[in-house]
């Protein structure tokens, strides 16, 4: 009777969830996938994703070219019409620009500088939204840009000379 009750209790009892067979050579693809993760990050951590101070200068020159090329050909408005699209039109490259450039890892040695450099680009950017929110908020186009220029001056200024002091002449604002 026990061996009988045993063989009931095997059929009352829900079978053991089946787990796929994994090929061996998928293990061992996803243990060389997860392995080069590790190693990607464990690099990443230890810094040694900096740029030598050659590169940033190329990468950073690049950044401020392509930027520089398209800003270049926006029609500078012939009517206070014009002056808010100016701005956006602007700003469509200047902020992305700008996020670009805070993504580069200078050198340590150019650390400070650089980020210095960076600080004053994206006050540049903040300075030209507000004007844009100015105009939209129906203050006087050419009192705006008036009042841009005025506060854009010193920044630019500082934000020249740390292009400069960096040898990326590509960055510095016309």
């Amino acid at each position: 009777m026990t061996a009988r009750r045993a063989a009931e209790d095997r059929r009352r009892r829900p079978a053991p969830p089946s787990r796929p067979a994994i090929p061996r050579g998928a293990a061992i693809a996803a243990g060389a996938v997860v392995a080069l993760v590790l190693l990607v990050l464990l690099v990443r951590g230890c810094g040694e994703d900096r740029l030598s101070a050659e590169e940033l200068r190329s990468e950073a020159g690049a950044i401020c070219t392509r930027a520089n090329a398209v800003t270049d050909r926006v029609a500078v408005p012939n009517a206070p019409s014009g002056g808010e699209r100016f701005l956006r039109e602007g700003l469509a490259q200047l902020r992305p620009a700008t996020t670009s450039l805070a993504a580069l890892k200078p050198p340590e040695e150019l650390e400070e500088r650089y980020e210095r450099a960076v600080t004053l680009a994206r006050q540049e950017v903040m300075l030209v939204e507000r004007a844009v929110m100015a105009i939209d908020r129906g203050e006087d186009t050419i009192d705006t840009f008036t009042a841009l220029q005025r506060q854009l001056e010193p920044v630019l200024n500082q934000e020249n000379a740390a292009w400069r002091a960096l040898g990326v002449p590509a960055c510095v604002r016309r």
